[in-house]
C-alpha cells in the first residue's frame, strides 16, 4: 500500500501478544504477553515499559486479553485462564511487578481467549479450545462466546466454538462482527444494542475464496468508514474489508508472519498498533526473521478508529466481588 508507514515498537519480540488496547489519557499501548502471564503497557512517548506479571498460583497457563474498567482507572479486567479476573494496576507502580488476581467469574470452557466491549460497555468474552505442546488443537467446536453484562451476568450466546476471536460493532450499532479462527471466516450477526442481544449469523468474508487460503484470521478493529482490519495469523498482514461490499479493499503487509490483533490509537486514532507473535514458528525461522513477534505501529493509511470501550460494570456489584 503506497504511503503506509510500518514502525515496530521498541519493545521485547514474544511468544504471543494479544488483545491491544488503546489507553487515551496515558497514550500507552496496553496488551498481554499469553504465555509469560503479563500485562505490558508501553508509553509511546517516553518508551516507558511496564510489566505486571499475573500470580494465580498456576492455576492458569494464560492470559488472553485486559480490558479497563470504566470509572476505576487502576482496575483491570483479564482473561486469566478459565476465569474472567480483576487487577489493581497504577502507573506509578515500578516497570516491573507480581499481582495476584481476584477472580470474579469462572467457565468449564478451557480458557477465555480475545474479548471486547460492545458500544454499551458489556464485555463480550470468547473461549478456546485446548491446544498440544507444540500448538495444535486438541478439541473442535466446544467452546463459546460469552456476555459479561453491567450487573455481572454471564450468558452464552454462541456454541461450538473453537477458537474465538475478532470482535467489532459497526457505528449504527446494528451489527456485530465476530471471528472464530479455524473457521476461517468473518461473520456478522444482527446487534441489539439496547438489550445487548445478536442474532441472525451470517459470513461477510471467507479466506479461501477471497484468496487467502494459508492464512486465518485473528483479530479485529472497525475504522471510522466501517472497514474491518483484521489480523491475518500466518499472513504477515492485516486486510482491510468493506463488510457491505463483502471484500478485501486494502493489505498491509508486516515483517512478522504470525499477526495476531489490531486497535486504532494515537492522538488522533489514526495510528494502528498490531501485536504478533513466534507461536508455530520453527527455531530457524525466528533466527531468520527478528521482527517475529514484535508489535507494530501502521501510520498514513488514510483511515482512523475511534476510542475503545471500557468495561461499564455496576461498581457496586463488582467491589462486591473482589471483596468477598
Amino acid at each position: 500500500m503506497s504511503g503506509v508507514k510500518v514502525d515496530q515498537l521498541p519493545v521485547p519480540c514474544i511468544k504471543l501478544g494479544e488483545g491491544p488496547h488503546w489507553l487515551e489519557k496515558e497514550q500507552a499501548l496496553l496488551y498481554v504477553d499469553v504465555f509469560s502471564k503479563a500485562l505490558r503497557r508501553h508509553f509511546i512517548k517516553s518508551g516507558r515499559h511496564q510489566v505486571l506479571t499475573l500470580d494465580d498460583g498456576g492455576a492458569a497457563e494464560t492470559v488472553s486479553v485486559v480490558i479497563p474498567v470504566e470509572g476505576e482507572p487502576e482496575l483491570f479486567v483479564v482473561g486469566l485462564g478459565n476465569t474472567l479476573s480483576v487487577v489493581r494496576w497504577s502507573v506509578s507502580d515500578a516497570d516491573q511487578i507480581t499481582v495476584k488476581p481476584s477472580v470474579i467469574q469462572t467457565t468449564t470452557d478451557d480458557h477465555f481467549n480475545d474479548a471486547k466491549c460492545d458500544p454499551q460497555g458489556r464485555l463480550w468474552a470468547g473461549t478456546m479450545c485446548p491446544l498440544d505442546d507444540k500448538g495444535e488443537l486438541l478439541e473442535y467446536n466446544t467452546s463459546s462466546l460469552w456476555k459479561y453484562d453491567h450487573e455481572l451476568e454471564f450468558t452464552q450466546w454462541v456454541k461450538g466454538v473453537t477458537i474465538s476471536n475478532g470482535l467489532a460493532w459497526s457505528h449504527d450499532r446494528k451489527t456485530c462482527y465476530y471471528i472464530d479462527s479455524p473457521a476461517k471466516t468473518v461473520d456478522a450477526f444482527d446487534y441489539d444494542d439496547a438489550d445487548g442481544k445478536i442474532s441472525n449469523r451470517r459470513t461477510i468474508l471467507n479466506y479461501d475464496t477471497a484468496g487467502l487460503k494459508d492464512q486465518v484470521p485473528d483479530g479485529m478493529t472497525i475504522d471510522t468508514e466501517g472497514n474491518l482490519w483484521v489480523a491475518c495469523f500466518g499472513g504477515a498482514q492485516v486486510i482491510c474489508v468493506d463488510p457491505k461490499e463483502k471484500k478485501v479493499v486494502r493489505q498491509v503487509s508486516l515483517p512478522s508472519k504470525n499477526i495476531t490483533s489490531a486497535c486504532w490509537g494515537g492522538p488522533n486514532y489514526d495510528i494502528l498498533y498490531v501485536t504478533s507473535g513466534t507461536l508455530k514458528l520453527t527455531p530457524q525461522e525466528i533466527a531468520g526473521n527478528p521482527a517475529a513477534g514484535g508489535t507494530f505501529a501502521i501510520s498514513n493509511t488514510g483511515a482512523k478508529g475511534l476510542p475503545p470501550m471500557n468495561f461499564k460494570a455496576n461498581l457496586q456489584k463488582l467491589k462486591a466481588k473482589l471483596s468477598a
